[in-house]
């Protein structure tokens, strides 16, 4: 699936393909805020999840750029590009 044909597909659809296809990247604790990073095919989708209530507070899919850039940063110092 393409980014451009999620994007299309209506709200409830595109849940239901990220709780069946998209793969858990990353998650972290910011505040009352749980950040989630799923990947589907070729692009992300990132979750804000309330951290009491669990509710979905906002929901952003992308292919990079700074949202993505964030979580690569994280791992960078992990990351031996020598090899």
């Amino acid at each position: 699936m393409k980014l451009a044909d999620y994007k299309s597909l209506n709200e409830e659809e595109q849940y239901r393909i990220l709780w069946d296809q998209g793969v858990l990247i990353d998650a972290c604790i910011d505040g009352t805020v749980k950040k989630l990073l799923y990947a589907i095919d070729n692009f992300f989708v990132e979750l804000w999840c309330h951290t009491l209530t669990n509710k979905i507070i906002w929901k952003l899919s992308f292919k990079q750029g700074k949202l993505l850039e964030k979580y690569l940063n994280k791992y960078s110092d992990n990351i031996n590009f020598d090899k």
